[in-house]
This record gives structure tokens, sequence and C-alpha cells, in this order.
């Protein structure tokens, strides 16, 4: 053996076999699982950027403007139980 170590299972026949090969890559896929090389910003075409920075500003937005309705929806909503609240308590000091 040169420094490796092997492993091998034996079937109920007795004889030895190597565990199977791994399954081929998805079709279409060009580069490993494992590349060593990272796509860079400059291999990005201006087109492409235009589109992520159109997406990223349209998502920035929508989500600013659903953060401010949502802090108009708990105001409203604060005030109109504070409203009730007095209500039920002005109710039970008559009482």
């Amino acid at each position: 053996m040169t420094g490796k170590k092997e492993f091998y299972v034996i079937r109920r026949g007795g004889a030895p076999f190597s565990p199977p090969p791994p399954p081929p890559p998805p079709l279409g896929m060009e580069f490993p699982i494992h590349c060593t090389s990272s796509p860079h910003i400059s291999d990005m075409s201006d087109r492409t950027l235009q589109v992520v920075v159109a997406s990223f500003a349209c998502g920035f937005v929508a989500g600013w403007q659903a953060n401010c309705m949502r802090r108009k929806f708990l105001d409203w909503r604060k005030k109109r139980l504070q409203d009730k609240l007095s209500e039920t308590l002005k109710k039970l000091d008559l009482a």
C-alpha cells in the first residue's frame, strides 16, 4: 500500500468491492460545485448591474413603505385602544 487506506465492504458472497463512483454532475453545470474562482463585479455586464441595482432599489423602497404603513397602523391601534380604555374607565367611575 502507498499510505492511503482503502476501504472495502464485504458482500454476502465474500467478494470485496469498492464504493460506487460519485453521481455525475447535473446537466448544464459548467463548473464544479467547489469552484476556486469566484465571480467578480467586473465580470458583470452593465445591463446586469443595472438590473441588480434596480431590483435592490425597488425592494428597499417597498420595504420602507411597508414599514411606514406598519408604524401608522400601530399608532392608530394604540390610540384606539387608549380611547377604549379611557371610555371603560369613565364607565367604571360612573357605576
